[in-house]
């Protein structure tokens, strides 16, 4: 029996003002594998990412995720269901510090009422010294314990990727979409950011993963081609950068 995927994409199709972006997209990302989706600026990737994560609802198709499917829930409600993503331009609260900003990441995991920490009450005390501890191992873990108490508008690039991926890390997430995590980064960086990658995935972490950068994306063991907003060609990168059609609209060769 094949286990059930932990993302399913049926038949997803979107418009803009009367301009088809994307086009019956249907894939599936199963539980606890790296999947990748490549595809040229304005192939609808990043249309893509903001409907799984909620910004935006398809016109056609459906998102199932653990096996329902997606129709009304928020951005906040898929969070808190386990599937958080990150940004092309990382996405940090630059007048916070790197550890305020990781203890955002634990918002979802909160048990506590708002009234209850308002009044800051033995069991909201208690669950931000959790929340804190939390987010310090979390920094140590990624390698900006030095950095914690420094707002992050002083990061670089890559530090600030970093910290991005730690907040959303940090909720424990079922499924992680990294959306151009490479853009920006140095060779180091990138280096770098490959192994987290692999290492939170080895640990059980589902990954769906957007990037221009080949040698990144053969993390992932299936990788889908999107062009004008269709699925053309579906396979390890290997099999991806043989195939006729992608070197003609893709590499341009």
């Amino acid at each position: 029996m094949v286990a059930e995927p932990l993302l399913a994409l049926r038949e997803v199709g979107h418009s803009f003002g009367g301009l088809a972006v994307l086009r019956s997209v249907t894939f599936d990302v199963p539980t606890g594998e790296i999947v990748g989706l490549i595809g040229p600026n304005g192939s609808g990737k990043t249309t893509l990412f903001n409907i799984v994560s909620g910004y935006i609802r398809p016109m056609m198709g459906t998102v199932s995720y653990r096996g329902t499917p997606l129709v009304r829930e928020s951005i906040q409600q898929r969070g808190r269901a386990g599937l958080v993503r990150t940004f092309q331009t990382p996405q940090v609260f630059e007048q916070m510090t790197v550890l305020e900003n990781v203890m955002v990441g634990c918002t979802k995991l909160t048990r506590t009422t708002m009234l209850q920490d308002l009044l800051r009450t033995p069991a909201a005390r208690g669950q931000m010294r959790e929340i804190r501890a939390r987010a310090e191992a979390a920094c140590e873990r990624f390698q900006l314990g030095a950095l914690r108490d420094l707002p992050a508008a002083s990061l670089t690039a890559g530090q600030r990727r970093i910290l991005e991926i730690a907040r959303a890390v940090v909720g424990e997430p079922h499924l992680l979409l990294l959306d151009e995590p490479s853009s920006g980064l140095n060779v180091n960086e990138i280096e770098s950011l490959r192994d987290w990658i692999v290492r939170l995935n080895e640990e059980g972490m589902t990954i769906l993963l957007v990037s221009h950068d080949m040698g990144l994306m053969t993390v992932a063991p299936t990788v889908h081609t999107l062009y004008f907003g269709e699925i053309i060609a579906s396979g390890d990168m290997a099999a991806i950068q043989r195939d006729a059609r992608v070197r003609e609209v893709y590499l341009g060769v």
